[in-house]
């Protein structure tokens, strides 16, 4: 499979990039200009495009100098059907597509409704129309799936990779669409049905083009310029970055809390890149991807932010490098660590070999995540966690 764009000489090509404000897709779209594709993205409303645009107008990146396009189509509902026809009709030939846009929460009145079908509907729906109007030029189509459609929690296995799905008994339409299971529950099965549907399609369809998948963990890392983390006057980040929010900010300041059930992360720049190439390179086609970077735990976190804290108290904070490599981890918080003795492992070998994934440090994608936080005006002050009082101060736990 032919790659274009993003090499000089090569005619432009342009990519469908679903729900472009979500946190990932944000991520995805600046690495996508980087690499010099043009880029068609959906948001739900008019007023999340043009935001989506002018983040993009206000920034300092290569847009301009690679003179990539980047426009929006507003798609209100995903679950219907047909919800993507008019922008995929309107913008051919389209040669890659990204579907990113999917139901990321963990409380839901009507489970079916508001989780279960649009992530499923929305993702076959798409797969449809790109069949029905972009076959003659569609190359591939990458799904941003998860490692929740990987693990099988209670009953872990010894490692995980790309083989691994969630067996039937712990997760089942009945439990997730039961409107009093665990929000988790739901969401969990959401992802693994949506990634199934997508390759029972891929599977009962004739295809000049292929599908591949990417199932990263727990995800960290910088804010994006166009995430509106402001609402309503309360502050809003995706849900695993809400952790090291919540710790700059001071609602770890009585305890640490538990990191359970999720162990693993990666950061959303390695997630970014994945995408892109899972989407461009040839031996991708076909495949999952389990997109992982390590271990954390809350302990560890906050032994970031903690040690980036006291750097900054000692007028030190300038010598910590863009990987993050000068933070001393604060050992007072790590001595509340929670990681489980025998936890199982993981195997992202795939993502390296095919990929070519060099994943970042934990260290490397906190603070990197903190400082984007605070020039949002998020944590300026001294962080305060539990068992500390200035960030220099070490206390031992009793």
């Amino acid at each position: 499979m032919p790659m274009l764009g993003g090499i000089p000489g090569h005619p432009k090509s342009k990519v469908l990039l679903t729900g472009g404000t979500g946190f990932i897709a944000s991520h995805i779209l600046d690495h996508l200009l980087e690499c010099g594709f043009d880029v068609v993205v959906t948001a739900r409303s008019q007023a999340k495009g043009e935001r989506i645009l002018a983040s993009i107008a206000t920034s300092p990146n290569v847009v301009n100098s690679v003179g990539c396009k980047v426009t929006y189509a507003v798609v209100e509902n995903i679950a219907e059907d047909g919800a993507f026809d008019e922008v995929i009709k309107t913008n051919l030939p389209l040669h890659y597509c990204i579907h990113t846009a999917s139901p990321c929460q963990f409380s839901f009145l009507d489970p079916v409704n508001d989780c279960l079908l649009p992530a499923i509907n929305g993702t076959v729906s798409l797969l449809s129309s790109l069949q029905e109007y972009a076959s003659s030029s569609l190359l591939r189509a990458v799904l941003t799936s998860s490692s929740a459609a990987i693990l099988n929690p209670p009953n872990h296995r010894p490692v995980y990779d790309e083989s691994s799905w969630p067996d039937d008994q712990t997760l089942n339409w009945d439990l997730a669409a039961d409107p009093n299971a665990p929000g988790d529950t739901t969401y969990r099965a959401s992802k693994k049905f949506a990634e199934q549907a997508a390759w029972e399609f891929v599977e009962g369809n004739e295809l000049s083009w292929d599908l591949a998948t990417i199932n990263n963990t727990y995800t960290f890392g910088p804010l994006p310029r166009s995430l509106d983390v402001k609402n309503a006057g309360e502050f809003k980040v995706n849900t695993s970055n809400e952790r090291i929010a919540d710790c700059l900010t001071g609602k770890w300041s009585q305890e640490i809390p538990r990191t359970a059930p999720v162990f693993t992360f990666v950061d959303v720049r390695d997630v970014a890149v994945a995408h892109v190439r899972a989407m461009t390179r040839p031996k991708a086609g076909g495949k999952r991807f389990y997109v992982v970077g390590g271990f954390f735990s809350n302990a560890q976190i906050a032994g970031v932010v903690h040690g980036l804290g006291r750097a900054k108290h000692q007028g030190r904070e300038r010598e910590v490098g863009n990987k993050g490599e000068e933070v001393e981890m604060c050992q007072e918080c790590v001595n509340w660590d929670d990681f489980p003795e025998n936890h199982w492992r993981f195997n992202n070998a795939r993502s390296k070999n095919v990929l070519g994934l060099e994943y970042r440090s934990l260290e490397e994608s906190v603070v990197d995540t903190v400082r984007s936080l605070r020039e949002m005006g998020v944590g300026k002050g001294k962080p305060q966690i539990a068992g500390h009082g200035d960030p220099d101060e070490e206390i031992v736990p009793n």
